[in-house]
């Protein structure tokens, strides 16, 4: 399958999660207690829309003990700025929920990143939107990835390309 059809087709699963709640709160649970999470002084994290797995709950957490910095697309680059709570966030880029602060992440020392993704291989890799933002990320900064996803979309599909960065790992239900 190519890397459209598998979007497509993952898309469609994750829409239909069912108890999408629970699930949620077992990825929460394992992010939280991450050794990589716990150990980090910076956790860059995106703000999910309504079908991927919930972050907002996992940042109002980490806010309490952690420098939280969320992705903003500017000029075509992805940027993360620091945030001090939801209420520094606005609808941006594909209407996706962005900070409004200015204090951008200039440093990624000892820095975590929870990477969104429409399904993950188990070699790694991950299908996203198809922009290539977090890749182009990835190449520039050193940073230990964690994706998140549904168990019902961590496959065993090869599908990566010259230009993809795979994850350390994946926290899946």
């Amino acid at each position: 399958m190519k890397k459209e059809e598998l979007r497509q087709k993952y898309r469609t699963i994750r829409k239909d999660i069912l108890n999408k709640d629970y699930k949620d709160n077992i990825i929460y649970n394992k992010v939280i207690n991450n050794t990589y999470v716990l150990k980090s002084d910076i956790v860059l994290i995106y703000v999910s829309n309504k079908e991927e797995v919930d972050t907002i709950n996992i940042i109002n957490y980490l806010l309490k003990t952690k420098k939280v910095a969320v992705p903003k697309i500017e000029e075509n680059i992805m940027n993360f700025y620091f945030i001090n709570s939801i209420n520094d966030l606005k609808q941006g880029y594909f209407n996706i929920l962005e900070p409004t602060t200015t204090k951008q992440v200039m440093s990624y020392n000892n820095t975590v990143c929870i990477t969104p993704g429409i399904c993950f291989s188990h070699s790694k890799y991950r299908i996203g939107y198809g922009k290539g933002f977090y890749d182009k990320f990835f190449d520039k900064f050193n940073v230990y990835k964690i994706g998140l996803c549904y168990k019902d979309c961590y496959i065993d599909t090869e599908f990566n390309n010259k230009y993809d960065i795979k994850v350390d790992e994946v926290i899946t239900d």
